[in-house]
């Protein structure tokens, strides 16, 4: 039992109370026993010169003696808090005998002789009053302080604590409710840990006020220690679970984030056990707890402050109301400080600022998780920003590759119409002169001549066909460009056929064609290879005076096959030998006139290299020009 007292002593009529104490370690000592010399003799070596006597379960007896003139006035004796379970007031009445006043939560609460929080005594204005004994029992923490005051002084106490009460209750009421609509429209579940540990607070200040023994359980004082403990068990777990919410502590250090789950836990333990143990039995386990939870909260704001979280310097605020009542309630226990309503209530009016405050704090904190959701959402802004002209670089080099695909495409397509309309050319040419000659024997009628020009014909048109079959299937298979697949072939067959598409050609022109290439072989794509040899064929026939040749010759230099094609033309000046293969070439008519598109030895060039060879072009000494090219002999060995 803790107790301690108090009285505003001397007041403005000159009454001082003179209080002593002695311990009944027996509970067994009555009325008669205390008024015994012996324990008188004790009570007179005891004067109350200490405010704290510890927890004990055994009874105290205190003499009370009233000094000063109480006129002819009843007087209220108050006992200052409301939780104690066994009270016993013996006065003497206006006969001289004594008088026995009950009060406590151990007794019924109807014995009570008033209605007030507290418990609170009628003394008479007679001398015989002038001692008063109280017996007081009870296993909870308390304090007692004595207070002697006169009716109205009484009246006006109990109407200026019940205000400050409604009050702290109000304000309690109000904070509960606003933080329980916002976390409905919110979900934010730091506004449900507020509202549930305000109200247990609430609930826990209701008990130790005695208003719910008055007002609830007046018939089950028994509750009263385990519901305070069980309200005070539950407030505190909640704290725990608001203060690990609210600071973010899962972000901000796993360990302290474990180290609150830690009190949550014996919290939740300390709940558990007030249903099974009594106050007495839970006291140090309690106040070990507090000891551990409550400077906890403080520094673990404080570190999260530091750490820059800004609504933690509103959660630390907080605190120091709350931590500061506590600070007087205990002075006030101490006889430090005298008991007014500030130090009587420290911890309710420190309760009621913190929840204002801890309101304030979830109101900073909506603040900033809208200013941090602001820039979250103008970061996506941006990065959405940075990805659309991201993507749009993206598009554009698309659309460039593409672009330069299809100029790839049309250029591809822009050779096979040049090799096609070139390879076409000669043979169709060939046939006109053939027309010409078959018209001449007609009117001659030389009858041999004509069947020999119907041989030719035929033979024309095969080679034709063959030439425009061969040309179909390339094209056909071009979707992925021009092919290249290189083989070994023998180069005489290879002129052999292009020598013959042009026979007919070159006999209208009255050209000789030689082949003198051997059985030499070359690896190289056939088709990419016929192309080349057509066009310096096709070419060298154009250029070439009558009664003239066109020579093909090749020979081995090293691993190249060189494949020379002689022609007896008018040569070229150095102009045209320096850009024959370039886009700049122009096409000049050949020697009846031939036109040409300027194409075909720009083709010869990029199929020589295509091939992994090249193409030269030089005049000869007496007349005409000789083209070369140089293509792989064999197949080349890869490592």
């Amino acid at each position: 039992m803790s107790f301690s007292w108090e009285f505003q002593s001397p007041d403005k009529n000159g009454h001082e109370l003179e209080v002593s104490y002695i311990v009944d370690q027996s509970d067994t000592l009555s009325l008669d026993d205390v008024q015994n010399t012996s324990i008188q003799n004790r009570f007179d070596e005891s004067p109350l010169t200490i405010s704290n006597l510890g927890y004990t379960p055994h009874t105290h007896w205190f003499r009370v003696v009233v000094k000063g003139d109480l006129q002819n006035e009843t007087y209220k004796l108050e006992l200052g808090h409301p939780i104690l379970q066994f009270i016993s007031l013996y006065k003497k009445n206006t006969l001289g005998e004594w008088q026995e006043s009950r009060g406590g939560h151990g007794y019924n609460a109807g014995i009570k002789e008033n209605t007030a929080l507290n418990f609170v005594f009628d003394v008479s204005p007679t001398n015989a009053n002038r001692i008063i004994y109280l017996k007081v029992k009870t296993s909870s923490s308390f304090t007692i302080p004595l207070s002697l005051r006169t009716v109205k002084g009484q009246q006006r106490f109990d109407m200026t604590r019940n205000i400050f009460l409604g009050v702290f209750f109000g304000i309690m009421t109000i904070m509960v409710l606003y933080n329980l609509m916002l976390y409905l429209f919110l979900k934010d579940r730091a506004y449900l840990f507020y509202v549930l540990a305000t109200l247990f607070g609430i609930l826990t200040s209701m008990v130790s006020n005695g208003i719910a023994y008055n007002y609830v359980w007046n018939n089950a004082p028994h509750l009263d220690g385990h519901m305070f403990l069980t309200f005070a068990g539950l407030s505190m777990v909640f704290s725990s679970r608001f203060a690990s919410d609210f600071l973010n502590l899962k972000e901000l250090s796993k360990n302290i984030h474990r180290y609150v789950w830690l009190i949550t836990f014996l919290s939740t333990v300390m709940v558990v056990l007030s249903w099974f143990l009594t106050e007495l039995q839970l006291l140090a386990f309690a106040q070990l707890l507090v000891l551990i939870a409550f400077p906890s909260y403080f520094f673990i704001g404080l570190k999260a402050y530091r750490k820059g979280y800004r609504p933690a310097l509103f959660y630390l605020i907080a605190w120091v109301p709350y931590i500061t009542g506590l600070v007087l309630v205990t002075a006030q226990g101490a006889g430090w400080i005298p008991s007014t309503i500030i130090t009587s209530y420290g911890i309710e009016i420190g309760g009621a600022l913190e929840a204002v405050l801890l309101s304030l704090a979830l109101a900073n904190r909506i603040g900033v998780m809208r200013k941090e959701l602001a820039n979250k959402e103008l970061e996506k802004v941006q990065f959405e920003t940075k990805l659309l002209q991201d993507q749009k670089v993206i598009l554009e080099q698309q659309v460039n590759e593409r672009t330069s695909e299809l100029t790839e495409a049309n250029a591809t397509k822009d050779k096979f119409f040049s090799i096609i309309a070139h390879d076409l050319r000669s043979p169709m040419i060939g046939l006109q002169g053939v027309g010409q000659k078959l018209e001449y024997f007609i009117k001659k009628n030389r009858q041999e001549k004509l069947l020999e020009i119907g041989g030719q014909i035929d033979q024309s048109i095969d080679q034709l066909n063959h030439l425009l079959n061969n040309l179909l299937n390339w094209a056909t298979s071009q979707t992925g460009g021009i092919p290249h697949h290189p083989e070994s072939f023998t180069l005489r067959e290879v002129v052999e056929q292009n020598m013959e598409l042009y026979q007919s050609l070159a006999q209208s022109k009255e050209v000789q064609l030689i082949n003198n290439t051997g059985h030499l072989s070359i690896y190289a794509d056939l088709n990419t290879t016929s192309t080349i040899i057509r066009n310096l064929l096709s070419n060298a026939i154009k250029f070439t005076a009558p009664d003239s040749a066109v020579t093909v010759d090749a020979c081995q230099e090293g691993s190249l096959t060189v494949i020379a094609i002689t022609d007896q033309g008018p040569g070229m000046d150095e102009a045209t030998l320096q850009s024959i293969f370039s886009d700049k070439a122009k096409s000049e008519a050949g020697s009846k006139g031939e036109k040409g598109f300027g194409l075909g030895l720009k083709l010869c060039r990029e199929f020589a290299e295509m091939n992994g060879g090249t193409i030269t072009v030089e005049n000869n000494q007496s007349r005409g020009t000789t083209f070369k090219v140089c293509l792989p002999g064999e197949a080349k060995e890869t490592v």
